[in-house]
């Protein structure tokens, strides 16, 4: 049995690698070329630079400045807030999801391209919840700063996917046709899949089920690991297996749904469509 004073010594011991630990786990640090590191704490986001407040001995103090090309990358957690977002965009809650996103665009809209910065996801999820809105406005500007981002291939496809989509929506299905045929080709596999459901639902709006079933269809046979494009695709799938008459399919479609799914706007649309 250890004596009091071991006990005491293990305590202290493990006291002072938590406070180690600490600053580490939770730090929001800008971090400078010349490896400078400066909490965030103790600066401000000023006209192109971080000012921080030097004090002078003696009494008074002086603004010291960095500028902004100077920060080689930033040490912030993700914050939880883009987690809760995502689920309030997959559930068709867009403004919901902009009131948690915007004050993260804004804070990191400045170190959009600097390694750490949080910026790129926010900026995504910003215009999925645009989307899910009437702002074509809006919906453009955002799309466009993406596709002038320079921040690669999936970044540049998501904003020409949203692009696409406003031109299905003014009813210009030809133009959409022509963007997504290019996302087809060139983009990441999300932006793919992704393009795939915006071709389904083109063809279900021209009431062709067979060619919207196959392009729903295709994601979970080609894009089986993106789970959150799942419950959109069996609730296509669903529809065009009933608009050509198979109802039987169109039941198993929309039961997996809601098995799978139960918490997604698919499923309670799956519920009202079907009588399930």
């Amino acid at each position: 049995m250890s004596s009091p004073r071991h006990r005491l010594f293990l305590s202290l011991v493990i006291g002072q690698c938590a406070l180690a630990v600490l600053p580490a786990a939770f730090a929001q640090r800008y971090i400078l070329k010349d490896n400078t590191a400066l909490a965030a704490s103790e600066v401000t986001l000023g006209s192109g630079a971080l000012v921080q407040q030097v004090a002078i001995p003696g009494g008074g103090s002086f603004e010291r400045r960095y500028p902004l090309a100077d920060v080689a990358r930033l040490e912030f957690p993700e914050p939880e807030a883009l987690d809760e977002a995502e689920k309030l965009v997959a559930a068709g809650s867009g403004a919901d999801a902009l009131k948690l996103i915007e004050p993260i665009y804004r804070q990191f809209a400045p170190f959009s391209k600097v390694v750490g910065s949080h910026w790129p996801r926010a900026a995504q999820l910003r215009l999925q919840a645009l989307l899910l809105g009437t702002d074509n406005s809006a919906i453009t500007s955002s799309a466009r700063e993406l596709m002038q981002s320079g921040l690669g291939p999936d970044v540049t496809g998501t904003a020409k996917l949203a692009l696409a989509q406003l031109d299905a929506r003014a009813g210009k299905e030809a133009l959409a046709n022509v963007m997504l045929e290019q996302i087809v080709r060139e983009a990441t596999p999300a932006v793919q899949a992704r393009a795939w459901l915006l071709r389904g639902d083109l063809a279900a709006a021209r009431t062709a089920h067979v060619e919207a079933l196959e392009c729903y269809l295709r994601i979970p046979a080609f894009f089986g690991t993106i789970d959150e494009l799942m419950p959109a695709a069996l609730l296509g799938a669903a529809r065009a297996y009933q608009g050509y008459g198979d109802s039987s399919r169109a039941e198993r479609s929309a039961l997996d749904l809601i098995d799978n799914y139960p918490a997604t706007l698919q499923a309670a649309q799956a519920k009202k469509e079907f009588n399930l």
